[in-house]
């Protein structure tokens, strides 16, 4: 089963080759990515991102919807690249590591005071959901209208 991905100008750096462009205000990269292409989770393989970011959420207070469709439009929900042990790193900046894009020059020393490795998918995911209980969504703006419209789709 294949999936179709829109993602932002902040283009993920992901498997797949663009197959259609728009304006810059609209999504400017669609990726075909099949499920393979998903990676399994450090500590339990029998749940997706999206499921393990939900259920950190909801023990967070976090609106599910919104930290998944950051996680979507950031990374396509990827922690690692292809061979499942080396964290993403954004595309356009390689300071951003993970799930979230985390961005390691503003975030890394905090995040290891806190406890979070930023580098596993749990502590990503975690530290992304600290961030938004904690400063909300502006960590993420760059990526605002591709997350945006997924949260509220244009009808």
């Amino acid at each position: 089963m294949a999936s179709l991905i829109a993602v932002t100008n902040i283009t993920p750096t992901t498997a797949g080759v663009p197959v259609s462009t728009a304006t810059a205000d609209q999504v400017e990269v669609a990726q075909l990515v099949t499920e393979s292409e998903v990676a399994p989770t450090q500590s339990n393989s029998d749940l997706s991102i999206p499921e393990l970011i939900a259920i950190h959420s909801k023990e967070q207070g976090v609106d599910v919807k919104l930290a998944q469709a950051i996680a979507f439009c950031e990374s396509t929900n990827r922690q690692f690249i292809d061979d499942n042990m080396t964290p993403l790193r954004g595309l356009h900046n390689p300071l951003d590591v993970g799930i979230f894009q985390i961005n390691e020059k503003y975030h890394l020393e905090k995040s290891q005071e806190l406890g979070f490795d930023i580098y596993t998918i749990t502590g990503n995911i975690d530290y992304a959901l600290w961030l938004l209980k904690n400063g909300g969504s502006r960590h993420w703006n760059w990526s605002r209208p591709c997350w945006s419209q997924k949260i509220n789709p244009v009808a």
